[in-house]
């Protein structure tokens, strides 16, 4: 039976992480919120978070990196979120990016591009996945990426890249992009393919960044691929691996959603309860109120569910062998409809204030309704799970 007890090594990095969202983020987060053009406030931050060697967490140790596994990153990624949900979304976009590279590069290519994510200078991968016109259905495993428009091509030593990619976080500021392609849409699974661009490469261009109701520290926008030449070794393992490694990697980056769902969620509890604690109506103070503990009682246990439901898929993932994309769906979708209830919740309990952008709190709010649409839209990823449930024949354990 898995122990969902975090180490010691656990419990202090979670405090590393929690010293530096007091010192770098929660400081700054009306500012990031204004800087939504530039990012250059988000990136100040992204860089100390490269300093730390939050970046570096995921990099095996070979690498020069902290060799931390999917509990390891879910802790950061809650610790990150509670203090903003574009900074966690944007680290955990880069890690997400990463997680095809560790497992299917080239030896001397994963040497080069693993060492640079672990320097103390940001080095972000994007993960360009998402088309104008396909938008959810690239991760729908019954789909095979038949909807997929991005078009690579063998031309001698090299490979051609040409497609358009929208959405993406670090879309501008990343120094590697890995994509999402095909050699040939109609074949399906066995055209499918993931290649690697390193950012100065001729014919990439991106368009301006997208102004979005929430996260805008996590940078979006439209990235264009022209004819963009690579060599052929920037391909991740072989024409055809491509809707497999996709669908391993979100077995990873779902637990991170989740995670960053948990932290937003608990951000704005944490600020509301503290406001509440501080409030009184008459005689009463408002945190002592049966109405107002029974609201704050559902959200605690939902959040504590969340959380029990996200480390149990990192925890199969951090197993040799036992990754799970099913459990990591369900940590997913459920973290992020409690997220979106939670800080719904949390505005309401402290009413006009909680409105307004005084204390944060509906920042979260508006940061948490991306997570279930991103890394796969809760309606598509609900219905992964049930398939696997009824295919499972109905079992409710493991």
């Amino acid at each position: 039976m898995a122990d969902f007890r975090l180490t010691a090594q656990q419990l202090a990095l979670r405090e590393r992480v929690r010293e530096f969202v007091r010192q770098e983020i929660s400081p700054r987060l009306q500012e990031v919120d204004a800087d939504y053009r530039e990012g250059r406030i988000a990136h100040e931050i992204i860089r100390a978070a490269a300093g730390a060697g939050i970046l570096a967490l995921p990099v095996p140790e070979a690498y020069g990196g902290a060799g931390g596994n999917n509990l390891d990153c879910a802790v950061v990624l809650e610790e990150l979120a509670a203090g903003d949900g574009g900074i966690a979304t944007a680290i955990g976009a880069s890690w997400f990016g990463q997680t095809p590279i560790l497992m299917a590069a080239r030896r001397e290519r994963r040497e080069e591009w693993l060492r640079r994510c672990a320097e103390p200078e940001p080095y972000l991968v994007c993960m360009a996945m998402t088309e104008p016109a396909g938008g959810g259905a690239i991760e729908d495993p019954k789909q095979a990426m038949r909807t997929v428009q991005t078009r690579v091509r063998a031309d001698g030593d090299e490979l051609v890249i040409t497609g358009t990619k929208l959405w993406p976080s670090n879309f501008d500021v990343a120094s590697l992009y890995t994509v999402v392609a095909t050699t040939d849409a109609q074949a399906g699974a066995k055209g499918s393919c993931l290649v690697v661009v390193e950012r100065e490469s001729l014919g990439l261009s991106v368009g301006p960044a997208v102004h979005k109701m929430g996260m805008n520290a996590d940078r979006n926008g439209e990235i264009i691929f022209d004819m963009v030449r690579v060599p052929r070794d920037h391909l991740l393992g072989e024409v055809g691996d491509g809707l497999r490694l996709l669908q391993r990697t979100l077995a990873y980056n779902r637990v991170g959603a989740a995670a960053i769902s948990i932290g937003m969620a608990r951000g704005a509890l944490e600020r509301a309860v503290a406001w509440l604690r501080e409030r009184s109506v008459g005689t009463e103070v408002l945190s002592d109120h049966p109405v107002v503990r029974y609201l704050l009682g559902d959200a605690a246990v939902k959040l504590d569910a969340a959380r029990l439901l996200a480390w149990r898929a990192a925890w199969h993932n951090s197993q040799p062998g036992q990754h799970s994309l099913y459990w990591a769906s369900m940590a997913k979708v459920y973290a992020s409809d409690v997220a979106m209830e939670v800080t719904t919740r949390a505005v309401q309990l402290m009413g006009s204030l909680g409105y307004s952008r005084e204390v944060g709190v509906e920042k979260h709010m508006r940061d948490a309704k991306i997570v279930q649409i991103y890394i796969g839209p809760n309606e598509l990823v609900q219905q992964e799970v049930g398939e696997q449930f009824v295919a499972d024949g109905g079992s409710m354990f493991y």
